[in-house]
C-alpha cells in the first residue's frame, strides 16, 4: 500500500504545475514524518527490532496517504475524498452484513468473535468504528448534496452501515456513534436541518436494526446454521425494504431542501421540539439512575468492576459498561512510561511488556489505547509528535466548518480519536485509514484559509526524493515479511525445503529480525533436526533476547543442562504462559 501511495505522490509532484500545500497540511505531514523517524531511531534502544520495523512500516502508510492525499486532492474536491470514505465503508459494512446473514456463502468469524461481527477487517470494535464513521457521513451527504442521487444512496447505505454497527454489539462504536453526532450538529451552522435529515433518513434503517435485534438466530450464541440462514434470509427481506424507503427518505429530503424554503417560524418550532426531546430523555435517565453524579458514580463503578459473566443474548453486553481487562493493559503501558518516559521502550514492545509483568493471563498484543501505548513505546517525545499530526486537522475545522461536509466529516473523525483512545484501531490500517483520510479532506478544505506554500523545483524534488526512499523502505521490508510468511505456510503445510529456504531469505532480507530464525528453527525442530534448531534460535536469541518463544524452543531443542536455563528464561519473560507451564511439565521441569 504504502508502495502505491508514494508512487502516486511522485506522478502528482512531476504532473501537477499548481502545487501548494497548506500549513495545516504541513504541520501533519512533518509532525507523522517525525513520528516515523523517531520510531525508527528507537531501533538502537528497542529489545525487538522486528517488532520496532513493523510498527515503523505502519506508520509511513499513514504518511504517505496523507502525503498523496495533500498533494493530489484539490481543496475545492474535498468533498470527493470524503463521498470515496463513505462508500468504501458502506461496501465493507456491507460485505460484514451479509456474512452474518448467509454464513455458509461467505467467510464466517472466528470463534474468539463470539458471534460479534467482525469481517473483514477482522476485529468487532474496529468494525463498530468503521461503520460509525461511514453513518456520520452519510447523515452529512443526506443533509449537505444537491444531488437526489447521491442523497438516496447515502440514506440506503445507513441500512448496511446500522446493521453493520449494531451485529458487532460494539459499545465503543456506539459510543463513537454518538460522539460523531454531537460534533457535527456542534460544528454544522444548518445544525437543525443535519438533525432532521438524520431523523428521517434513519427511520427505516432504524427499523431495520429492531428487526435485526428480534432475530435470536443473529444475535444469540449456540444458534444452528438452518436457524441463522433462516433468520438471515428474513433480515435480507427487511433490509431491502428499509434501504428503498430510505433512498425515496433521501431523495425527498434533497428535493425538499433545493425547494422549499423553511420559515423561521417552523425552524424554531423544530428546534423547540429537539430540545423538548433531549430534555425528556435526560429527565428519564435522572429519574431511572438518579442525579448526574449519581450516574457518573454508577458507571465508574460498572466500568472498573469485573465483566459480567456473558450469556447467549449478546444484546446484553451493550448494556454495560465493563472495561473488559483495558485498566490493566492501560496500567502495564503506563508504568512502561514511567521506566522509559523520554526514549520509551522501543515501538511495537508493548507486547513483550505486556507478557513479563501482566496480572492475569489474558492474551493480547496491544495496550488497547493508541496514546498510552505510544507513551509507552516513544515516550512524551512520540506522543506529542503524534498529538501534532493528528490535531492538525481539528485545526482546520475552525477555518473550514462552514464548507460543506466539513462538519459531518469532523464528527467521523473526532469519532476516531476518541475510539482511539480505548481499543487498537491504529493497529488495523484498513481501517485507520479512512478517519486519517477524512482528516486529510478537512486539511485541504482549510487550504485556501490558511497560509500556503507553493511547491516549486526545489521542494518538488526534495519531497519526491523522500517519497522515493520511503518506497524503496517499503518494497525492501515487504520482501522481507513476504518471506517470511511464505516460511510459515511452508512449516504448516510440512514442507520442510521451501521453509527453510524461504526462511533465510527472510533472515538475509530482515537481518534486524529474529522472526525467521524462529521460523526456520520451528521447520527445523519439527524434522528433528535439534543441533541445527538450537543454531538457528541461538541466532534470534542474539538479536532479541527477551521473545520467550525462542527460549521455550531453545529449551525443546537443547540437553538436559541447558533445557532447564532455557526454560527458566522463558517463564520468567512470560511467568504467565499456561503454553510455558505446560512445556515445563512435558520436560519434567518444576513450575
Amino acid at each position: 500500500m504504502t508502495l502505491a501511495l508514494a508512487w502516486a505522490a511522485i506522478v502528482a509532484l512531476a504532473l501537477r504545475a499548481d502545487l501548494t500545500v497548506g500549513v495545516l497540511e504541513a504541520v501533519a505531514l512533518l509532525a507523522f514524518l517525525a513520528l516515523a523517524l523517531w520510531s525508527l531511531l528507537s531501533l538502537v534502544w528497542s529489545d525487538d527490532a522486528g517488532a520496532t520495523m513493523l510498527s515503523t512500516e505502519r506508520l509511513l502508510v499513514y504518511l504517505t496517504a496523507l502525503a498523496t492525499a495533500a498533494l493530489v486532492l484539490r481543496a475545492q474536491r474535498y468533498g470527493a475524498l470524503v463521498a470515496g470514505v463513505w462508500a468504501a465503508a458502506t461496501l465493507v459494512c456491507g460485505y460484514g452484513v451479509l456474512t452474518r446473514m448467509y454464513p455458509g456463502r461467505f467467510a464466517a468469524d472466528a470463534e474468539i468473535a463470539g458471534r460479534r461481527l467482525a469481517q473483514p477487517v477482522g476485529y468487532w470494535n474496529s468494525l463498530g468504528l468503521l461503520a460509525a464513521v461511514g453513518a456520520i457521513v452519510a447523515v452529512g451527504l443526506v443533509a449537505g448534496t444537491r444531488s437526489r442521487t447521491l442523497g438516496a444512496a447515502a440514506a440506503a447505505s445507513l441500512v448496511p452501515l446500522g446493521l453493520a454497527l449494531y451485529f458487532t454489539f460494539s459499545r465503543g462504536g456506539t459510543v463513537a456513534l454518538a460522539v460523531a453526532a454531537v460534533v457535527a450538529l456542534a460544528l454544522d451552522p444548518r445544525r437543525l436541518h443535519v438533525a432532521l435529515a438524520g431523523a428521517v433518513a434513519g427511520a427505516a434503517p432504524a427499523a431495520a436494526v429492531l428487526k435485526a435485534s428480534s432475530l435470536a438466530a443473529l444475535t444469540t450464541n449456540g444458534a444452528t446454521f438452518a436457524q441463522t440462514t433462516s433468520a438471515g434470509s428474513t433480515l435480507m427481506k427487511v433490509a431491502l425494504l428499509c434501504a428503498g424507503v430510505a433512498a425515496v427518505a433521501g431523495a425527498l429530503l434533497v428535493e425538499a431542501d433545493r425547494r422549499v424554503d423553511v420559515p423561521r417560524a417552523v425552524q424554531g418550532a423544530f428546534a423547540v421540539l429537539v430540545v423538548a426531546v433531549i430534555l425528556a430523555g435526560a429527565a428519564a435517565v435522572v429519574a431511572k439512575y438518579g442525579s448526574p453524579v449519581s450516574v457518573a458514580r454508577r458507571g465508574w463503578h460498572s466500568f472498573t468492576a469485573k465483566p459480567p459473566t456473558q450469556t447467549g443474548d449478546l444484546n446484553n453486553r451493550l448494556l454495560t459498561f465493563s472495561n473488559n481487562g483495558r485498566l490493566a493493559l492501560w496500567r502495564v503501558a503506563w508504568d512502561d512510561f514511567g521506566a522509559h518516559p523520554v526514549a520509551g521502550s522501543g515501538a511495537g514492545t508493548y507486547y513483550a511488556e505486556w507478557v513479563q509483568n501482566r496480572s492475569d493471563a489474558t492474551q493480547v498484543r496491544n495496550a488497547h489505547s493508541l496514546y498510552l501505548e505510544t507513551l509507552a513505546e516513544l515516550g512524551l517525545p512520540g506522543l506529542l509528535l503524534l498529538a501534532a499530526g493528528l490535531l492538525a486537522p481539528l485545526a482546520a475545522v475552525a477555518r473550514a466548518r462552514r464548507l460543506p461536509l466539513v462538519a459531518a466529516t469532523a464528527g467521523g473523525y473526532v469519532a476516531f480519536l476518541v475510539h482511539a483512545a480505548f481499543d487498537w484501531d491504529w493497529q488495523l490500517t484498513g481501517v485507520t485509514l479512512a478517519p486519517l483520510l477524512l482528516g486529510a479532506a478537512l486539511l485541504a478544505a482549510s487550504r485556501p484559509q490558511t497560509r500556503r506554500f507553493a511547491l516549486a523545483t526545489t521542494p518538488r524534488i526534495a519531497v519526491a526524493a523522500a517519497l522515493v526512499v520511503i518506497a524503496l523502505l517499503a518494497g525492501y521490508t515487504l520482501l522481507g515479511n513476504r518471506a517470511v510468511a511464505a516460511a510459515r505456510d511452508d512449516t504448516s503445510a510440512q514442507r520442510w525445503d521451501s521453509a527453510e529456504s524461504h526462511a533465510r531469505r527472510a533472515a538475509s532480507l530482515q537481518p534486524w529480525s529474529s522472526e525467521p530464525w524462529r521460523v526456520l528453527a520451528e521447520a527445523q525442530l519439527q524434522q528433528g533436526r535439534l543441533a541445527a534448531a538450537r543454531r538457528s534460535l541461538r541466532e534470534g536469541l542474539d538479536k532479541n533476547p527477551q521473545d520467550w518463544r525462542l527460549w521455550l524452543d531453545l529449551a525443546l531443542a537443547s540437553g538436559p543442562r541447558e533445557r532447564r536455563a532455557a526454560a527458566r528464561r522463558a517463564r520468567a519473560l512470560n511467568p504467565l504462559s499456561t503454553e510455558i507451564a505446560r512445556i515445563h511439565i512435558f520436560l519434567g521441569l518444576p513450575l
